[in-house]
């Protein structure tokens, strides 16, 4: 795998907050994508999924997380009630292409941290998982692309 530090410059996002089932997902980013398109809003890149509940229990339950969307400073939206326009500040990333479906997504989660504790990189945020290739543009689960990445600090 190909780990990757980078930084993420400021950022505004569009983004649902929600806490509930994981099979919810479809139904949010499809509301995502229809305000960004009923509004007219220029994005950033894919859909992103962040979560506030250890990602191994996503399976389990309920889960928090958020559904997000990059959009240009200078689109002029405000949300409604369901999205909100939020500020991401620049911040530092570990990150690695998870190649294929969600079933072994786990295994690049974990050599991710492993990655980073053997290179003196701290974990200090939610992971994010931007959906670069995945069932909303792509019919073959083992062509999904994903990019999970992790905030770090430098020991």
């Amino acid at each position: 795998m190909d780990f990757e530090t980078k930084k993420i410059p400021n950022q505004k996002l569009a983004v649902i907050n929600f806490k509930g089932s994981i099979k919810d997902i479809d139904l949010l980013v499809a509301k995502l994508m229809d305000w960004v398109e009923n509004n007219k809003i220029e994005t950033e890149g894919q859909p992103f999924i962040i979560y506030y509940s250890p990602r191994y229990k996503v399976k389990e339950g309920d889960v928090v997380f958020d559904i997000g969307i990059v959009i240009k400073e200078d689109s002029g939206s405000y949300g409604e009630d369901l999205i909100r326009i939020v500020d991401l500040f620049e911040h530092e990333v570990l990150s690695v292409i998870h190649k294929g479906s969600y079933e072994n997504i786990m295994d690049s989660y974990e050599q991710l941290v492993d990655y980073a504790q053997n290179n003196e990189l701290e974990i200090i945020g939610s992971p994010k998982e931007i959906l670069i290739r995945s069932k909303y543009n792509s019919e073959y689960p083992e062509n999904y692309l994903t990019e999970i990445q992790l905030p770090i600090i430098r020991k």
